[in-house]
């Protein structure tokens, strides 16, 4: 009888533990939301540090922001010894492949930088950046709604 106990729950045991895309990221005591760095950012220039934020592509790469703080971007660039979570970088790439501007949660790994007098980050001339080192974590966005800074189109120009 034993045995047969253990058959049956052998194929449960052994099974991976799959969330629900829907799910979101697991809360991290570990990661800083960005608006909090970014609120205090001399202290965090120049450190590894682990983050989330609402990730999304614009035209010539990445940006980072938070739902606290929509207006300030962060740019967001893969450092050469980068690595990313097979789950998360799946679900960033189902979430955008028919909207390659849709917004995802994602809690990363990476330097941070604070832009100094005469210089800038990315493509829109940020004042922050990310070297990110790896993505840990992604999940569809809790909103996709212009109030929070999670665009679903590409940016306008003006």
């Amino acid at each position: 009888m034993r045995l047969g106990t253990a058959v049956i729950l052998l194929p449960v045991c052994l099974a991976p533990l799959r969330l629900s895309a829907d799910d979101g990221c697991a809360p991290s005591t570990q990661s800083t939301p960005i608006c909090t760095v970014i609120a205090d950012a001399a202290k965090y220039d120049g450190k590894v540090i682990t983050v989330s934020g609402v990730y999304r592509m614009v035209i010539h790469g990445s940006i980072l922001t938070g739902t606290a703080c929509p207006k300030d971007d962060v740019n967001l660039r893969r450092a050469t010894n980068w690595k990313g979570d097979k789950r998360a970088v799946a679900i960033i790439r189902s979430l955008t492949k028919k909207d390659q501007f849709l917004s995802v949660d994602v809690v990363s790994r990476g330097i941070f930088r604070v832009a100094h007098e005469g210089q800038c980050f990315g493509q829109n001339c940020l004042r922050y950046e990310i070297e990110e080192t790896e993505l840990l974590c992604a999940a569809p966005a809790k909103t996709n709604s212009s109030a929070t800074g999670s665009k679903r189109s590409a940016p306008s120009t003006p």
